[in-house]
């Protein structure tokens, strides 16, 4: 798996440490710091929110990463 707790760090997109803005890895690059509040200080996803996903999606985030964060229905 490309996306994986014992790979290679690959995420494209990241959360700001102070803020909890999403952070992608692209802009990261660019700019240095979260482009919401400047902290360098970033981790990686646990959450996506759905405007948040929407978001991902619109930027084309590699559909692997995203389906990492999709509803999943439990059967009971």
């Amino acid at each position: 798996m490309e996306y994986s707790k014992d790979g290679a760090f690959n995420d494209p997109v990241l959360r700001c440490d102070s803020c909890a803005t999403l952070v992608f890895k692209e802009d990261l690059l660019k700019v240095g710091s979260c482009i919401n509040c400047g902290s360098r200080k970033v981790r990686n996803v646990q959450i996506i929110k759905p405007e948040e996903m929407n978001t991902m999606k619109h930027r084309n985030v590699d559909p692997d990463f995203i389906a990492l964060f999709e509803e999943v229905e439990v059967g009971e």
